[in-house]
Order: C-alpha cells, then sequence, then structure tokens
C-alpha cells in the first residue's frame, strides 16, 4: 500500500504537465441514451470494440441493451455540431441479440453487424430508412467485426465448426443502398486444435490483415495472419503476435492470458495491434501492443507496453485503438489507478507513448469504462463509454468530443 501511494502521488504531481501537451481539448460529456434505470444494462462491446463511427456530419454509437427485457441492438446518431443524440432506434429483431459492430460508410451512412440467435446479421443504415437485415447462413457464428476501406467492406467473425470455433472472413459488396454477400473463406486453413475467437480485421490497399485469440497452446495468445496479394480470399499461414515468454512453470501455468486484441490502420499502410495481456501475473492485465511490419519475417514487431510505470500498480481492461490517414494513433482502455475506474489514453508520439491521460469528463468517482473511439478526418476524437455514478449501479452511455489543438 506504501509504494501505491507514492506511485499514485508522483502521478498527480505530473498530471499537469500531461494535460497541458494533450492533442485534444475535451467537451463537456453528454448521454447518448435516455432509456436507463434500475434492471437496465448497457454494453459497449464488440469484437475489436468497434462501437463509434464517424460518417460525413454524422457520429453513431452502437450498443446492447435489455430496457424492454431482451438483450437488443440500438443505434443512436448525432450531428457532429450537435450536442444531443437523437432518439435510438433498434436495430435487431426478436431474437436476443449482442456484440454490435459499427463501420462508417460514405454519405452518412453506417453498416452494423451483429449476433442474434447464434447467427450473424447484418444491416445497412442510410439517414432516411434501415436497410433489410441479411444474415449470414453459418449456425452457431458470433463475435462479429467489420471494417471498411477503399470501398470494400469486410466482415470477420467466429464460426463454429464441428468441435472448435474458427476465424471465417466474409466479403460484402455496397451497391448503392444495398449489401450483398460475396466471397467467404476461412483465415487459417489449418484443421483448428483449439478455439479460435474475438477476431478484429484491417483493409490495405493490396491485403487484409486479420488479428484473434487463439487457444491452441492450451492458453490464450494473439495471432493474426495476412491476405495473399493476388488471391483476396486466401491467407497466408497465421503467426504468433503476442510474445511466448521464457520460464513459464506448472505453478504459473503453461502461458499468460491475453484478451480482446483492436487493430487500426494510421498513416500509410501502417497497422497496431493492441491487447490486454497478463503477462506481469502479479498486477494483473497490462496493455500491449505490436506494429505490423509488412516486408519482415515476423508479421509483427516484438511487443511493447503502451501504459506508463503508474498504471503498473492497476489492472487495465478494454482495449480500444483509433488512428488516422495522417499518422495519428492513439489506445483507450480503463483501469482504477486512481482508486475510480475511469477512461486512459495514451497517443503514439514520434516512436514512443505518451504518458497516460485519464480524460477529463470521464473519470472521477464512479466508474467509467468499456471506451470505444474513433478519429475523424480532421483528427478530433470521438469516445464513448458505459458509466455508472456508483459501483455497479445502472449504467449510462456518455460521449464526449476531443477537438485537435491546431498549435
Amino acid at each position: 500500500m506504501k509504494q501505491t501511494s507514492i506511485w499514485l502521488s508522483l502521478l498527480l504531481l505530473l498530471a499537469p504537465a500531461c494535460v497541458q501537451s494533450q492533442p485534444w481539448k475535451f467537451t463537456k460529456p453528454i448521454a447518448i441514451s435516455s432509456n436507463h434505470g434500475e434492471k437496465i444494462f448497457h454494453h459497449l462491446e464488440s469484437s475489436g470494440r468497434h462501437n463509434i463511427a464517424i460518417s460525413a456530419d454524422t457520429v453513431a454509437v452502437a450498443w446492447e441493451d435489455n430496457r424492454d427485457g431482451t438483450p437488443r441492438i440500438y443505434l443512436a446518431r448525432k450531428g457532429r455540431n450537435s450536442k444531443v443524440f437523437l432518439d435510438s432506434i433498434k436495430i435487431s429483431g426478436a431474437g436476443e441479440a449482442y456484440e454490435p459492430s459499427l463501420v462508417a460508410l460514405s454519405n452518412n451512412q453506417f453498416v452494423l453487424s451483429w449476433e442474434e440467435d447464434a447467427r450473424i446479421h447484418l444491416r445497412l443504415v442510410t439517414p432516411s430508412k434501415l436497410g433489410p437485415v441479411i444474415t449470414l447462413a453459418a449456425s452457431e457464428a458470433a463475435q462479429p467485426s467489420l471494417t471498411y476501406f477503399d470501398s470494400q467492406l469486410l466482415l470477420v467473425y467466429a464460426r463454429r465448426d464441428n468441435r472448435y470455433s474458427r476465424i471465417w472472413m466474409q466479403d460484402i459488396e455496397v451497391d448503392g443502398q444495398e449489401l450483398h454477400l460475396k466471397k467467404a473463406c476461412v483465415v487459417d486453413s489449418d484443421p483448428p486444435q483449439n478455439e479460435q475467437s474475438y477476431p478484429s480485421i484491417i483493409k490495405l490497399p493490396d491485403r487484409k490483415i486479420v488479428a484473434w485469440e487463439d487457444r491452441r497452446l492450451g492458453h490464450t495468445i494473439i495471432m493474426a495472419a495476412q491476405s495473399d496479394k493476388k488471391k483476396s480470399c486466401r491467407f497466408h499461414s497465421p503467426q504468433r503476435i503476442s510474445d511466448a515468454l521464457p520460464n513459464r512453470t506448472a505453478k504459473y501455468g503453461t502461458g499468460h492470458g491475453v484478451a480482446r486484441v483492436a487493430l487500426a490502420q494510421f498513416g500509410a499502410g501502417k497497422v497496431l495491434a493492441a491487447w490486454a495481456d497478463k503477462r506481469d501475473f502479479r498486477e494483473g492485465y497490462d496493455i500491449y501492443a505490436a506494429h505490423y511490419q509488412p516486408n519482415g519475417k515476423q508479421l509483427f514487431t516484438p511487443n511493447i507496453k503502451v501504459q506508463d510505470s503508474f498504471g503498473d500498480v492497476a489492472q487495465q481492461w478494454h482495449t480500444t485503438v483509433a488512428g488516422d490517414q495522417s499518422g495519428r494513433l492513439v489506445v483507450g482502455w480503463d483501469d482504477k489507478r486512481d482508486g475510480d475506474a475511469n477512461i486512459m489514453l495514451s497517443w503514439l508520439e514520434g516512436n514512443n507513448w505518451s504518458e497516460d491521460l485519464a480524460v477529463p469528463g470521464a473519470d472521477g468517482p464512479g466508474e467509467q469504462n468499456h471506451p470505444t473511439i474513433s478519429i475523424d478526418q480532421e483528427g478530433n476524437l470521438h469516445l464513448a463509454w458505459v458509466e455508472r455514478t456508483t459501483i455497479n449501479g445502472p449504467s449510462q452511455l456518455r460521449y464526449l468530443f476531443g477537438r485537435l489543438n491546431k498549435e
């Protein structure tokens, strides 16, 4: 306890300098949905943590809540300059629905994918209407994650094939205001040795990169694979991207745990993978990352710790990543280093990660967790999260805007 108090005291002394150098000026948070109260639970969960997106003049947030007694998927939108979200609209059908993934198209249009009754569903949302629900044929499928780049819409998900789940990719054509399913292929062509789950995907001009949780070694690791440049629905053999640590013993198990990889593209052809990692088993999960290296023997670089040393006294959860074409890159998560669950950010400064920032308006008493972030074309940051004013109390969805400092 004495050591923790010293760390926290140092953090408070350094906090003003950190705030002064932050890239964004944050507005006050606003509510995303008016539907909250006792026994209503909101979840900002998706594979790859894609729950917020910006298209043209519209900000959209997708989530799951049980306001009518059944988990369903909802979407709320607002104008970029508006201080109020419009009423939420129900996206899913009559079944129990979970883990919506949201991606922005052009012209204020969005696509959502979610799990409902153990199958994957898709739907296009335009400013004026909801498109028809499209259901993938595969049964026992879950954890969808979307990406959209260079007019190509792609979906990855975990599909149970016999004993184990394995990662599949689905190509989707956007034809005006309609979606059409095209080719589908398995990402790892070898028969699965154990569970594959929670995938994330990035599209580059000439290839795709998919990362996921994998238990082929008897404990969870992060694996990744890239597609063949000439055959878009064929992937090279996957590689492990979470470090293998030496000197594991029976006392501490076969390996450390990792969880929920997220991918983000930034700059010209750059990609970051980030996840929660329990290699320091004494302190719980930390935030680790690796950079994609297209011409290297290894698909990703050795791992780097994203959080600063003050975060070593707390557990980190719910990794979210965002980047833009100018090269900005930011990672978000929640942790309790200050005694409360707060939303933290760290951004890339040259080749190094910044000191962690407790986001003003998304920190303080109660619980602020399950963040999801996006960066728009001007470099502004958009953040949504789940807030509870008391520990384990009723939840609300909150949003704030970080305007890029142009200094």
